[in-house]
């Protein structure tokens, strides 16, 4: 009773521990969230202008950096185009993502860029020099005949050349209808049509290549490249069914690639709207014919985008031929351009001899803009930009609600405006509750955190109870266990003294009696200390190589005396040729005595005990069975911790203090093995011990 009254005192006192952990944490806990009540009560005020502030800063920021990209680019126009063939200027522009397109004027106004077939002087009457040859092939069909009037008109023109080379000059001026170089290399051209309708394919492309491979190209005027051009065309014609001519048609067009968006030496180019004819067939060309495809990628893309750049720019000089058609001329300034259906901008910019006109999409306008869709991205806002007629150029196109921000894109820009939107009408709640949240969550890391800090108090408390009623338990059962021999013995020893016997058996038989209770008491100072040195890490053993038969055997004789009672049957099964194992073998053999003893403890009437020794995957493993009261599931889980008992009372059957089977497995964690247990309740137990062989 005495050791029962201190223990309510204890619990007493616990109690009021953790009433006072509870009220530690309960307390900050109220007093943190009403002053987060407090601190969000105007925070939708304040969310509003800071929200409005901080989008207005970053539009001005935009704005400024959209400006400062526009500038850049206009002066990179007087860079890039500073040279005056108009080719390079396209190219230039293009390769550098200014424009889609691109009109020159020089100081009076006139287009010099692009420059149609209709534009220039046509000092060129072929159908007076090639009549003849022309109604044979066409109208009579005798493409032999006019192959032969070809071959003259040709001579003839060589001839005019030769005569021409002597004198040093051209006997045939710029107002004559037609030249020799003309007439040489149209004649050559009619030629090889004719041979190819008669089909001497091989002679065509021979006399073919004579235009197609002129050494006159880098001084040849526009009518010449024309020829030349469309030699070359006709020639891959001739050759495109006949693997033979693979090598020369690849020559052939790696020429007319290379004369497409170029000027030679002359100054002079192809017509711009013949020019585009020819790219657009030698692009077709390229990515039609499979081995010149994998040479033709790489430069693919590049002229897909000049020949896009060219079909603009011819468009739009139909409409506007002259500078004044413009609808204004001020420079470095974006201007809406109508052609048809289409819709570009132009950018009018003064250069050195000149002016142009940079052409430019709504997509490479938004393409432009981007600093806006970098700036404004994951925000709360959405934008859209009109220019100056009102028209949507890139943005939301139909955003909700009324614009909180409007202002001009920039000076590039003229009357052009954007526009911030909040994407919801209720973007200041949803402001409010970000910071609101971030107020929460703060507060609740806080709690948590003196959650966490109550918790583990509470754990240290509900840890000492466990350890005070651990304590408890472990002196009431020290004192009952140690109790009963030191009675019993004295008991003995004092019926002895007072000579209460019968006789000289009786005697002897109180001394074994006393003897057995001094062992039993033995044992359990054995099993103390044993404790006490696994708890100060203290316990050494002394591990080497040994029999496990030998050890075996060693635990039987040890319990022989206890198991030859009658009502025991024990048997000791030892497996053949077993490996030896590195133990300590004093240990293992208290293990083993621990596991019969229980064995014997546990199992009342008609016992059958067995000590089983066998060799498996490399492990030898020792096997303790009964067929005593065994032990629910549950508590197999438990029986290895300290002090742990299933029957818990002062007054149970078996005696002992828990400690065993704890020492037990502590010994044979030591020598890194195993001990597992198989039991059912009314079906006895079966420990195994398992430990490497050597």
């Amino acid at each position: 009773m005495k050791i029962k009254g201190k223990t309510d005192a204890g619990y007493d006192r616990m109690r009021w521990v953790v009433l006072l952990l509870a009220v530690a944490v309960i307390l900050p806990t109220v007093c943190l969230l009403w002053f987060m009540s407090q601190a969000v009560k105007n925070e939708r005020l304040v969310v509003r202008q800071k929200l409005v502030t901080l989008y207005q800063d970053k539009l001005t920021d935009t704005v400024q950096e959209t400006d400062k990209r526009w500038s850049e680019n206009c002066r990179s126009l007087d860079t890039e185009i500073s040279t005056t063939d108009p080719y390079k200027k396209l190219t230039a522009t293009v390769d550098k993502n200014c424009c889609d397109g691109l009109i020159i004027f020089d100081t009076t106004g006139k287009r010099i860029y692009p420059l149609l077939s209709t534009d220039q002087d046509n000092t060129i009457e072929p159908s007076k020099i090639f009549s003849e040859a022309w109604e044979m092939e066409f109208i009579q069909r005798d493409f032999l005949l006019a192959a032969i009037l070809y071959e003259q008109n040709a001579r003839r023109g060589a001839d005019l050349m030769q005569l021409a080379t002597r004198i040093g000059e051209r006997i045939y001026g710029q107002k004559t209808t037609f030249s020799p170089d003309y007439i040489y290399l149209a004649a050559l051209i009619g030629k090889s049509r004719c041979l190819s309708k008669l089909d001497k394919i091989d002679e065509a492309i021979e006399t073919c290549k004579q235009v197609a491979f002129s050494p006159l190209e880098e001084t040849a005027d526009v009518s010449l490249l024309v020829l030349i051009g469309d030699a070359r065309l006709l020639m891959m014609n001739f050759m495109k069914a006949n693997t033979k001519y693979d090598d020369l048609y690849k020559e052939t067009f790696s020429k007319l690639i290379a004369m497409v968006f170029t000027t030679n030496q002359a100054g002079f180019s192809l017509p711009t709207d013949h020019n585009l004819f020819l790219a657009q067939k030698a692009f077709e060309i390229g990515n039609r014919t499979s081995f010149l495809r994998d040479d033709f990628t790489a430069s693919s893309e590049h002229m897909r985008k000049l020949i896009a750049a060219e079909e603009n720019s011819i468009r739009y000089s139909e409409y506007y031929p002259v500078s004044t058609a413009l609808p204004s001329r001020q420079t470095d300034r974006l201007q809406l351009l109508q052609a048809g259906k289409d819709t570009f901008y132009g950018l009018y910019h003064k250069i050195k001899g000149g002016n142009l006109l940079a052409l430019l999409s709504t997509e490479s306008i938004a393409s432009s803009l981007m600093d806006y869709k970098m700036n404004f991205k994951d925000s709360d806002v959405v934008y859209q930009i009109l220019d100056d007629t009102g028209r949507f150029v890139t943005g939301t196109k139909k955003p909700p609600g009324k614009p909180f921000v409007d202002t001009s894109v920039g000076k590039h820009f003229p009357g052009w405006r954007v526009e911030l939107y909040f994407k919801g009408w209720d973007v200041f709640d949803k402001a409010e509750r970000k910071q609101i949240a971030v107020y929460t969550w703060t507060g609740v890391l806080v709690i948590a955190l003196i959650l966490a800090a109550g918790g583990l108090a509470g754990q240290a408390v509900n840890k000492q109870i466990k350890i005070n009623k651990l304590k408890n338990d472990f002196i009431a059962t020290v004192s009952h266990e140690l109790k009963t021999p030191l009675a019993s013995m004295r008991v003995l020893v004092d019926t002895l003294l007072e000579g209460n016997y019968k006789d000289q058996q009786q005697v002897r038989e109180y001394l074994e009696l006393t003897s057995k209770e001094n062992k039993r008491l033995s044992r359990l100072i054995d099993n103390f200390l044993t404790f006490s040195r696994m708890e100060r890490n203290k316990q050494a053993f002394e591990i080497v190589q040994s029999n496990p038969a030998a050890i075996a055997r060693a635990s039987a004789e040890a319990v022989k005396t206890k198991f030859a009672d009658v009502r025991c049957k024990f048997e000791i099964n030892i497996g053949e040729n077993l490996p030896p194992v590195m133990a300590d073998r004093d240990a293992m053999v208290t293990v083993l005595v621990n596991l019969l003893d229980n064995s014997y403890k546990y199992s009342y009437d008609d016992k059958k005990i067995e000590l089983k020794v066998y060799s498996e995957n490399e492990k030898v493993c020792f096997q303790v069975s009964d067929n005593g009261t065994g032990m629910p599931y549950r508590a197999t889980k438990k029986i290895f911790n300290r002090f742990y008992q299933i029957d818990r009372s002062l007054s149970r059957r078996a005696e002992g203090c828990g400690l065993g089977l704890s020492i037990a497995k502590f010994i044979v964690d030591a020598h890194k093995g195993s001990i597992s247990v198989e039991s059912k309740p009314g079906e006895g137990s079966k420990f195994t011990i398992c430990l490497n062989s050597v």
